[in-house]
């Protein structure tokens, strides 16, 4: 029993632990300087952002036109158009796109694989 006790007191605590501590984000993304191809690269009237590095981000991306992915698996959360829902897509390395008719409306969350 006292066995049985101890046991529970250590579970007990370290669930404690667990909601005490803060949860870490393991967004790494940085916006970055356009300098290197590496990067991924979203561009629109106002120019070129450029993102390096895992993780994943909220963001809030108008009117982008051309996408380069440089050396990253990239995921994309979108609005097509205004008033249409957010849908996702995920584009491989080095992969270039240009978007034909109207730019996408809004990027909504940025993840590099």
């Amino acid at each position: 029993m006292k066995r049985f006790i101890t046991r529970l007191a250590v579970v007990v605590a370290a669930g404690a632990i667990a909601v005490v501590l803060p949860a870490s984000s393991a967004s790494a993304i940085n916006r970055v300087s356009c300098t290197e191809m590496g990067y991924l690269t979203l561009h629109n009237a106002g120019g070129s952002l450029c993102f390096a590095n895992a993780g994943e981000e909220s963001v809030a991306i108008y009117g982008v036109d051309q996408i380069w992915t440089g050396n990253n698996k990239v995921t994309l959360e979108y609005a097509p158009r205004l008033g249409a829902p957010v849908t996702s897509g995920t584009v491989e390395k080095w992969s270039y796109g240009k978007i034909t008719g109207q730019p996408i409306h809004k990027i909504t969350k940025i993840r590099i694989w």
